[in-house]
């Protein structure tokens, strides 16, 4: 190719990039690399590549008017550019264009769930053209946290290796319980918190880690645990998530995959006394899976039970939903203890209402005794030392 030449461009949003480069870096192996139309369309029947459940084809079909145009002109051997915000974020050498069928993709991403409120959002964001080809991208952050991985195994000399995807969106007793028990099963505790690459309801990565890593090492066994990002993209959406969770974590060299029965993406139902899900459907995934029954906390036991194990009838069991608690601090409404620690609500109920401190400060003055000099008091600790007024009797 003439070195003048410009390569065309394709340009791909952060969540494409993401699964470019966990392909890459051999996160979702079996599977090498974007897939040809045979390939979809043995894994569209099958729900299987290489006799390993992968439920969804793996398919790059970027948006867009422009990328469509470069797509249809493309010819087998071409490299392209990949762009990213703008930045040059990749190569590909282009192997085959094909068209697919976008309706026909996202009931396939969806595992059927077609209600699913990210059904509209990943239609609108894939093209009628998927390409397939070798390619690279920038993928370093993947790297890194393998080899701090790595290094954690061979530091611990962990054989049993637990891995567990959370939002922990907040963070709550719950996930405390379940984090506890699989510390103590296995050498080493890997705790993947999603970090999305689109709009969400989630709270920001950076507020969930921290609240997560301060609960760690308050209250968990922390030389035992490591958190890394796993970012949250279009392929992880609906129950598929929790296939491809499994494979994640297999991938990144754990022998257990954690989850809990409570958990919608698992599609559990019951016949008698034994629960399905949908990784009964599970193959060639040499993995572990242990699935956790729901927990609650009984107002007879006076603590967090197993529904399994708890004698008293669903009249005494008050449940955990992340989705209710965050909207409780979305009220700016303190979330009773026997949900959460009272340094994650504070440290949320700082983020979601900025720049209250002098009407924090007047109620610090006038509802909670004070020992000495007047001091103005940060918000989190307002939230803090109010939440000891819900214990006074």
């Amino acid at each position: 190719m003439d070195l003048k030449e410009k390569n065309k461009q394709i340009h791909i949003d952060e969540e494409a990039l993401s699964v470019l480069a966990m392909v890459q870096e051999g996160l979702l192996n079996p599977v090498s690399g974007f897939m040809s139309q045979k390939e979809m369309e043995e894994v569209n029947a099958t729900g299987l590549y290489k006799n390993c459940s992968f439920p969804s084809p793996l398919v790059l079909s970027p948006n867009g008017k422009k990328n469509e145009e470069v797509i249809k002109s493309l010819k087998i051997g071409e490299t392209i550019d990949l762009y990213t915000n703008k930045k040059k974020s990749g190569q590909m050498r282009v192997e085959e264009v094909f068209p697919i069928d976008k309706s026909e993709r996202v009931k396939k991403i969806m595992g059927g769930d077609l209600g699913h409120p990210d059904v509209s959002r990943i239609y609108h964001r894939l093209g009628n053209y998927g390409i397939s080809g070798e390619y690279q991208v920038h993928s370093e952050e993947i790297i890194q946290n393998k080899q701090i991985l790595a290094d954690k195994i061979t530091q611990l000399n962990a054989k049993k290796i637990g891995g567990i995807v959370l939002n922990a969106n907040p963070i709550h007793l719950v996930h405390e319980k379940i984090l506890e028990d699989a510390t103590l099963r296995n050498d080493l505790l890997v705790i993947f918190l999603t970090r999305p690459r689109h709009n969400t309801w989630l709270l920001p990565y950076s507020l969930r880690k921290e609240n997560l890593l301060s609960v760690i090492e308050q209250f968990l066994p922390s030389k035992k645990i490591l958190v890394l990002p796993l970012d949250y993209t279009y392929l992880l959406s609906g129950p598929n998530r929790m296939i491809l969770n499994a494979l994640l974590c297999k991938n990144y060299g754990c022998t257990e995959f954690i989850a809990s029965l409570g958990s919608s993406d698992l599609s559990t139902f019951y016949e008698g006394d034994r629960a399905h899900t949908i990784m009964d459907s599970i193959q060639g995934i040499d993995l572990n899976i242990r699935l956790l029954s729901e927990y609650i906390y009984c107002d007879e036991c006076n603590t967090i039970k197993s529904t399994k194990l708890c004698p008293h009838g669903k009249h005494h069991h008050i449940s955990y939903d992340s989705k209710n608690l965050f909207e409780l601090l979305k009220l700016g409404i303190l979330p009773p203890e026997i949900f959460i620690r009272k340094e994650v609500s504070s440290s949320i109920l700082s983020h979601l209402f900025p720049n209250r401190s002098k009407k924090l400060n007047k109620l610090f003055f006038d509802l909670i005794s004070l020992g000495g000099i007047i001091e103005e008091e940060s918000e989190e600790k307002f939230y803090s030392k109010l939440s000891r007024l819900y214990h006074v009797k």
